[in-house]
Parts: C-alpha cells; structure tokens; sequence
C-alpha cells in the first residue's frame, strides 16, 4: 500500500473524529486559511465547511449546534439524513450575508443545504436574510434589506469545487430601491493526502441607484494546507496562502484597501484525556503590500467531550471577551466564544 493511500486513511480517521465537527470557537483558534468571515475553513476539514460547498452536508449528519458568545450573538441549527439525502437548517448565521460590501451582519438569516450521494457528492444552499427598520416618526423614512443567494458544491476524484451567487439584494428607503449588491465567488479544494491545496476567487459590487456609482471588490485566494496525525488523539493543521484584494469606486483604486498579502495559520489539537480536547492557533502575515495587514494572532482553546455532548471554547479576557489581550484571567470574558453540538 503506497505513502498516499497511507495518508489518506489516517487523514480519514481523522475526519470521523468529534475534532472535526466545527464551531466558532475552532474557527477563531485555528484559523480559515483566508476564508474571513464565512463559515468553514479551506485547509482543514470542518462540518462548517458546508456552508460555503453545500456538498459537506453530507459527510458530518446528525447532529445540531448552538453557538454564542463575542462574535455571535446567538445561532444555532442541525444536520439531519432524509431518507437518501442530507438536510441542514441554519438560523442567524453571523456574516452569512455573501456581499462583503454590506457591513450590516443583523439581518434574521435562515440556510436551507440539501445534498446527496450518486457516486458524485453534490449538496445545494439557499441563504435568505431580511431586516426591516420603520420609521420612528412621520417625516422619518422607512428601510428594509433583503438577501437571497445559492450555493452549489461537489466532491469528486479528490475535487472539491464549488460556486456561490446572488440571485436578489438590495436596499430600499420607504419602499423604493436605493443600493443594489452582486456577489459571485467560485473555488476549488483537491485532497492529496494530508496535503490540501485551494484556489478561490469573488468579486462582489454595490450600485448605488441615484448616481449609477458602483463600489467593487475583486478577491482571489491561492493556498496550501496540511492536516496531519502527529500522535495518537493529536494533529497538526497548517496552511500558506497568497491574497490579493482590490477595490474600486467607479474606475477610482482604493490603494489603502487594495493589497497583496502572504499569511500564515497553524494549529494544533491534542485529547488531554477523553473527556478533553485542547487546542493553540497562531497566524500571521509574512509580507503585506499594506502595514494594516500585518497582524499576529496566537488564541487558545479547547472542547469538552460529555457522552454525545461536545462544548467548544475559545479563552478570551476583560468584560465583553478579547481573545488577543496580552494575557488571560478568569473573568466574565474567559469564554470568548463557546459553541455546543450534539450528535446522534
């Protein structure tokens, strides 16, 4: 049996493994590998994964989570078997809105993913948010923003693409159109072993109705990450990517927020015992065409493991929870994000 074959099945034993579902908290400490603030990582797997290739619905079912803390208000959903099929429901997903011009993340969200297995995985997501504000007085305007978009995703020969797009989004001022938003973003994973190469690539624009001025951002990431076994119940995750960012207003470069940037995201997760897994991230970036950029992160966290229950965290300090402070105390910030999922 050849080195690859090898990888492959302990990468898979891996993936079976309560270490692999996903959560904020494990996103926050471990990092994307580029993938910002939507959900799922590109270089290690992730039952979170789904939300950005639908086809992932299929590999982590039954089960349901339940996320809170600093960056999530609150969330929560499952992933059931139907019959032949694989259905996810998720609600308020924070920073599910795909157009990454529309900063606004309090919109009532809702993710519908359906996927199946017919020798080619395939999985399907539609992801609907709406906020309404009326208006206070008579002579206050009134305003809505509405969002509809898809997914789809597959899984096949070590491929894993997948394509996003807005089907509907804008915002409206007392019922009439103000902003109109595009987005479509595609990408690729292959499975080389332990080895997980990436490519992804979005361009997302805002129209501004009255003046026909557009705002667009264009994005492509290319990556390499490596999930690997360094000892029984422990493994190392770690990823190399280059990204490039450039925005526009009209034909007008936004050179403070266009750049090019080389990051770094490495992990490791070990089971303490078999009631707890711990885990350390660190990223940073390299080189940056743009100082802002140039950031180093290192968080710390862990999972409880209770019969079907598992309870992840991230450690974070001071009231409201930062998981980047200097040090880390016991205090009402200790659990900066905790996410709990229960698997049947």
């Amino acid at each position: 049996m050849n080195k690859r074959i090898i990888s492959a099945l302990v990468l898979a034993g891996m993936m079976t493994s309560s270490a692999a579902f996903a959560s904020k908290a494990r996103e926050l400490v471990l990092g994307t590998g580029g993938n910002g603030a939507n959900a799922g990582s590109y270089y290690y797997e992730s039952a979170y994964n789904m939300f950005y290739n639908p086809s992932y619905v299929n590999d982590y079912k039954n089960w349901a989570g339940f996320e809170k803390g600093t960056n999530t208000t609150a969330e929560f959903g499952f992933v059931s078997s139907m019959m032949n099929m694989n259905m996810g429901l998720w609600f308020n997903r924070s920073g599910s809105t795909p157009n990454i011009l529309d900063t606004d993340t309090n919109k009532s969200v809702i993710d519908l993913l359906i996927g199946g297995d017919m020798g080619v995985k395939w999985g399907l997501g539609l992801n609907y948010g709406r906020q309404d504000t009326a208006a206070v007085s008579p002579t206050a305007a009134s305003t809505s923003k509405s969002n509809l978009s898809a997914t789809l995703g597959a899984q096949f020969s070590g491929l894993d693409p997948f394509v996003g797009f807005t089907i509907a989004s804008d915002d409206k001022t007392n019922g009439t159109k103000v902003s109109k938003y595009t987005n479509m973003n595609a990408g690729v994973r292959y499975h080389y072993g332990e080895w997980t190469p990436y490519a992804t690539y979005s361009a997302a624009k805002k129209k501004d109705e009255a003046s026909s001025i557009e705002r667009k951002i264009n994005a492509f990431t290319v990556g390499l990450g490596r999930e690997a076994k360094l000892a029984e119940g422990a493994r190392l995750v770690y990823a190399v990517y280059v990204q490039n960012v450039s925005q526009k207003v009209g034909d007008v470069k936004f050179s403070n927020e266009s750049y090019t940037a080389l990051p770094v995201n490495v992990g490791v997760e070990a089971d303490a015992t078999s009631w707890l897994t711990l885990r350390a991230g660190a990223a940073t970036t390299l080189v940056s065409t743009i100082n802002s950029t140039k950031t180093t992160t290192a968080r710390v966290g862990g999972t409880f493991h209770v019969g079907k229950v598992d309870m992840d965290y991230a450690f974070g300090n001071t009231v409201g929870g930062n998981p980047d402070t200097a040090d880390t105390g016991f205090d009402s910030g200790t659990f900066h994000q905790v996410g709990m999922r229960y698997s049947w």
